[in-house]
């Protein structure tokens, strides 16, 4: 049989210092930090690191190079690490380097370099909300830590190592998942060795953030902490508004020589502004200032998220793994808003008052899964067998409707004219809202070789699950909604040689749409199938192609305009997407991307065949650039880049009644390592939106219509020990 697959990265020198096998692992993940390539530094600084550096085998230390704009294999697709070469899906990841370089300091920043996602509705910038090959919402289950699904609020990254990006239906794990894809935000882990860093940042829009990471082994334990302490303190560029987050995220770490755990906590206390961003007459944007809003200075969303992740892994055998993992998510807040419900023929524009008190949402996840690499007939196989129990929670207590006032005009806005709602205006009907759900999913996948040249994947998902719903002082409950699905998934893959594979995929996908969160009705869960025929090439080590034709179907399709959700009966989307990653010269890294996405409904009582899905760009790409300059080491290290991302036109609405237009942002930055104020100081400028493009980039509907944030230069610097 073929040797279990381990994954250590070990320094040759230090091994020999080690007395027994859990030292020995021990000296090899300390030696995984050592190996790590700062900001600035150069690839051929790194070069000289990775002689003294034997990869003896892939796990999540080694999916990511140290400094590396690309993964060299990834686990989301397939439960257990894939080099890049054998995947047969589109997975797209931003890795930590990208993130700093050009300070994408929260996941809509982050996943703008991967073409073929665009912002949809946010609520406000108050959850986030992406489509993904033209499908996805802020409410479609596709935000994953860790691999743990997570309940609707927006994300920073200051306790993110990594993004990963699986495109395409994928409940075979996931569960319930939205055809277009899903987003797994990777955390930063302990380390088996001390290092503390302390990073700040001012920007141009007034405010900034600070950071402290501290990271290393507790003696004498076989444990390893971190410790991540955040808060953000940072203006609107608009009129007015503020947002207002504390993140505290301690972690423990476990390695023993058979079995290994970690357990994770993270608590986030924030207030945030609510914008929904301008509206559109005729078609068109409203002629006010890019700064200009609608609502009111008290449009506030305030409470706090909290989690705990855990995960214990046991080697069975030398060929088998066993691993529980548990999630549980919370997230409890209110908000006030001041949302524009109208705007009339002759312009006028009408803004109402509301208020939601008592939001508790909350996910609790459970997974068994048994992992082996094992031969049978001679032929190898990859196998996971497992166990997923979920059930997710959303109640909200009181829910307040005021006045409305039309004292505004698409040309002339006043503020101040709309009171916030009283006790008075309690909406009994639509408080007391509960949207409850439990899935019970097991699942086989096998990835067989075939022989050198082929591999066969093979997995099936059922799953039962159950959803109740209802709303109202007097609480009047829906009809309970029960189904029980199985859902295949089949790809082929050929290693054409060394360096290349070409592949075909099948998979399938399902979510339970919940309920309308103004009517409270239920509304029937999507199914969605995906097809994907891709090529891969690996040019040398250090840079890499993909390219990937695709086709999807989707049923009970939900769309939200100006706040009202119903679902369309079909939509389609095909496309091609192409990705370039890694590093162009020792010094030189480089990631590209582009996508083409068609979509079009397919079935809709209402009328809208044919139409285009809203938020979904026909074009997108994208270009970063960053390059070490070769500068006297005296004079510290001297990193430069650029990028340069185009999105086409977008459909506003599901009716198409008015569309937001191409745009092209480009952002810079420069930054200098010095050892000035100790061994790992650096400073950086970044220029965001370097031209001052105005543009519109996500919708929900034309009267909440996201402005982008015009240009915005930030000052950060770190010192590590």
């Amino acid at each position: 049989m073929p040797s279990h697959s381990r994954n250590h990265v070990v320094n040759k020198n230090t091994v020999s210092k080690s007395k027994g096998p859990f030292s020995c692992l021990v000296f090899s993940l300390m030696a995984l930090p050592s190996t790590t390539l700062a900001a600035g530094e150069s690839a051929q600084d790194a070069s000289a690191v990775a002689s003294s550096v034997m990869v003896v085998t892939g796990q999540r230390e080694s999916e990511v190079a140290p400094g590396s704009y690309r993964a060299e294999a990834s686990s989301l697709a397939n439960k257990q690490s894939v080099e890049f070469l054998e995947q047969a899906r589109t997975i797209n990841v931003v890795t930590r380097q990208v993130m700093h370089d050009f300070n994408l300091d929260d996941l809509e920043e982050a996943l703008q370099p991967v073409a073929g996602i665009q912002l949809g509705n946010t609520l406000g910038g108050t959850e986030d909300g992406f489509v993904k090959r033209g499908f996805g919402s802020n409410s479609d289950g596709s935000m994953l830590i860790d691999g743990i699904r997570q309940p609707r609020r927006t994300y920073t990254t200051a306790t993110v190592d990594r993004v990963e990006v699986l495109k395409g239906p994928s409940s075979l794990f996931q569960g319930q998942q939205n055809p277009g894809g899903v987003i797994n935000m990777v955390t930063k882990r302990p380390q088996y060795e001390t290092h503390t860093e302390i990073s700040g940042e001012v920007s141009s829009f007034g405010g900034g953030n600070t950071t402290l990471d501290t990271t290393g082994p507790i003696e004498d334990t076989g444990l390893a902490y971190r410790f991540i302490l955040s808060h953000e303190d940072e203006d609107s560029w608009r009129e007015y508004g503020n947002d207002r987050r504390t993140t505290i995220a301690p972690s423990l770490r476990w390695e023993g020589e058979h079995s290994s755990a970690q357990i994770s906590y993270e608590y986030q206390d924030y207030e945030l502004d609510i914008d929904r961003g301008t509206v559109f007459y005729n078609g068109s944007a409203a002629n006010v200032t890019r700064g200009t809003r609608f609502d009111e200075s008290w449009n506030r969303v305030y409470g706090h998220d909290e989690s705990v992740d855990a995960w214990w892994k046991q080697e069975v055998t030398d060929n088998w793994d066993m691993k529980l993992t548990y999630g549980w998510t919370r997230r409890q807040y209110s908000d006030a808003r001041a949302n524009v419900t109208n705007v009339s023929d002759s312009g006028d524009v009408t803004v109402r008052a509301e208020e939601n008190q008592g939001y508790d949402r909350s996910e609790h996840y459970t997974a068994l899964d048994a992992m082996g690499d094992v031969e049978i007939a001679g032929q190898r196989h990859q196998l996971v067998i497992g166990a997923d129990y979920e059930t997710t929670r959303d109640y909200l207590d009181e829910r307040y409707f005021g006045d409305s006032v039309t004292v505004s005009t698409v040309t002339d806005v006043n503020h101040g004219q709309l009171a916030q709602v009283t006790s008075d205006d309690i909406n009994t009907s639509r408080s007391n809202r509960l949207d409850e759900s439990q899935a019970i999913g097991v699942y086989v996948s096998d990835r067989w070789y075939l022989s050198d040249k082929w591999i066969l994947g093979l997995g099936g998902r059922y799953t039962w699950f159950d959803q109740q719903s209802g709303q109202g002082e007097d609480f009047v409950s829906d009809p309970d909604y029960s189904d029980d699905l199985f859902l295949p998934s089949a790809n082929l893959l050929y290693r054409i040689d060394d360096a290349s594979s070409a592949y075909l995929s099948y998979s399938e996908s399902f979510v339970p749409n919940g309920s309308d969160s103004d009517s409270g009705e239920s509304l029937d869960p999507e199914l969605g199938k995906g097809y994907e025929i891709g090529y891969k090439r690996q040019w040398n080590p250090r840079l890499a192609t993909s390219v990937a034709l695709y086709q999807i179907r989707k049923e009970n399709v939900a769309v939200t305009d100006n706040g009202v959700t119903r679902t369309i009966g079909e939509a389609g989307s095909q496309g091609l997407e192409f990705s370039l990653e890694g590093a162009l010269t020792d010094r030189t890294s480089l990631l590209f991307s582009y996508a083409y996405t068609d979509t079009e409904v397919l079935e809709d009582t209402e009328g809208t065949e044919g139409n285009r899905l809203p938020n979904a760009a026909l074009n997108a790409a994208s270009l970063y650039l960053a390059h070490d300059l070769a500068i006297d080491p005296s004079y510290g290290e001297w990193r430069v880049g650029g990028g340069v991302r185009y999105v086409g036109e977008r459909e506003g609405d599901d009716d198409n009644s008015f569309s937001m237009d191409a745009y092209t942002v480009a952002d810079a930055f420069v930054g200098w390592r010095h050892d000035i104020f100790g061994p790992d100081t650096e400073f950086k400028l970044n220029a965001k939106n370097l031209f001052d493009t105005g543009y519109y980039y996500g919708s929900g509907g034309d009267t909440r219509v996201l402005v982008g944030d015009p240009m915005e230069i930030t000052l950060s610097a770190s010192v590590g020990w």
